[in-house]
């Protein structure tokens, strides 16, 4: 049996709703996840989610394509690249309101505890969302050192908040260190980690 052949790539309009199934079939259970998209169709509202997240990172978003179909995808804020503006996030509003419903105030108070924790400077690339639709295929991993090999060809470190503590030590194998935890009111507690660049740079 041949192994499988990964191939990682920037993600094209046409893929936002395969990306945002496969998002949501990895974060079904994740507990942030769990803790802020209610109950009620859990894994369509996460759809919805991750359809608005890749919608606003439209240069950030990369899909390893495992075999001839997307299994995974990462979705990175580019250094630099700053806040979607207003009017952006005002097209694709509905997604969130088709996710959170009347829970939109809840997400977003958590939304800003894990903003007002992130790191200000320097400049990074951050792993927003990593996910593969089924794991131990080494999805997570090929897209990991695809991000990671563009932000130390940039001589610039990466930064992430773990929200399953399972994953702590994989990112730790890939240079990532635990800063600090972040505690959302009433919910679980994320890792923030941080990874200095390696080798290269300008």
């Amino acid at each position: 049996m041949q192994p499988s052949r990964h191939v990682v790539r920037q993600a094209l309009r046409s893929d936002v709703g395969t990306v945002a199934r496969v998002l949501a079939e990895a974060f079904d259970g994740d507990p942030v996840m769990r803790f802020i998209v209610p109950e009620n169709r859990h894994r369509h509202r996460l759809t919805s989610l991750f359809a608005f997240e890749t919608l606003l990172s439209p240069h950030g978003s990369w899909v390893d394509v495992v075999d001839g179909e997307i299994a995974g995808a990462a979705l990175w804020g580019l250094p630099g690249a700053g806040q979607p503006g207003f009017w952006t996030t005002l097209r694709y509003s509905r997604y969130l309101l088709r996710t959170f419903g009347t829970g939109l105030p809840k997400a977003m108070r958590a939304f800003r505890t894990i903003e007002d924790a992130h790191p200000s400077s320097p400049p990074h690339w951050y792993l927003q969302t990593l996910g593969a639709a089924r794991p131990g295929r080494g999805v997570g991993g090929a897209l990991l050192r695809d991000g990671l090999a563009r932000a130390d060809a940039q001589g610039l470190p990466a930064y992430l908040e773990s929200s399953a503590p399972g994953n702590i030590r994989i990112y730790e194998r890939f240079g990532f260190r635990p800063t600090g935890e972040i505690m959302l009111a009433g919910g679980p507690t994320l890792t923030a980690m941080w990874r200095d660049p390696v080798g290269g740079g300008q």
